[in-house]
C-alpha cells in the first residue's frame, strides 16, 4: 500500500477488518488519531496506521464516523496500546469507543477542542488586540474588528442558521458573507 493512501473501512466494518489486519501480521499499532473533516463531509476521520513486526508493511486503516453519533468498536482486545490513543481522540474529537475506557484523559474540561467547529470560549471572552503593528487596534475604529484565532465571526455566532462548517471556516479567519 502507498505510503499516502489509506483503506477506506465501513463503521461497521471497522472492528472485523483491524482483526484481519492483524491476523494478516500487522502487529505493531503506530497510531491512531482522528480529523475533523467538517467543510468536506459531516464525518470525523479516525486514522489507524499499523506496521508488521519488521516494520517493512505499513497500513493505514479510515473510517469516517459521523459527527453526530460518533461512536465506533474499541479495538484494545486486538491492540492493548489502543485504550491510551482511544481515550486521547474521545477527548480532543468526541469519538465514543464502545466496549472500552471512554474517561478523560488529558481534557477534563469538556467539549471537543480539536473539532474545527469548537469554540473556544475564553478567547471570545477576553479583549483581542489583533494588531499587526503596536497602537494599530485603537487607530481605526471603524475597520473590521479583528478576533483572535479559533473565533468565527460575532455575527456568524449569532445567526442559527450558520452551519458548523461557517464556523470553522469563520474560526480560520477566513470571512464568511451570509445572506440576511
Amino acid at each position: 500500500m502507498a505510503e499516502g493512501s489509506g483503506e477506506v473501512v465501513a463503521a461497521g466494518e471497522w472492528f472485523p477488518r483491524v482483526e484481519r489486519a492483524r491476523a494478516e501480521g500487522f502487529v505493531h499499532l503506530a497510531n491512531l488519531t482522528a480529523v475533523d473533516e467538517v467543510g468536506l463531509s459531516d464525518h470525523i476521520r479516525v486514522l489507524l496506521f499499523l506496521t508488521d513486526a519488521e516494520g517493512a508493511r505499513r497500513l493505514r486503516l479510515d473510517v469516517l464516523v459521523d459527527r453526530d453519533r460518533c461512536e465506533l468498536a474499541g479495538i484494545t482486545p486486538l491492540y492493548a496500546g489502543a485504550a491510551w490513543l482511544q481515550r486521547q481522540v474521545h477527548d480532543f474529537f468526541g469519538v465514543r469507543f464502545t466496549g472500552d475506557d471512554n474517561r478523560p484523559l488529558l481534557n477534563h474540561g469538556g467539549g471537543t477542542p480539536l473539532r474545527k467547529d469548537f469554540l473556544l470560549e475564553p478567547r471570545i471572552q477576553g479583549r483581542w488586540p489583533g494588531a499587526l503593528e503596536p497602537g494599530e487596534s485603537d487607530a481605526s475604529p471603524g475597520r473590521r474588528r479583528l478576533v483572535p484565532p479559533g473565533v468565527p465571526e460575532a455575527g456568524l455566532l449569532d445567526n442559527p442558521d450558520a452551519t458548523a462548517a461557517e464556523i470553522a471556516l469563520s474560526a480560520s479567519g477566513t470571512r464568511v458573507r451570509r445572506g440576511r
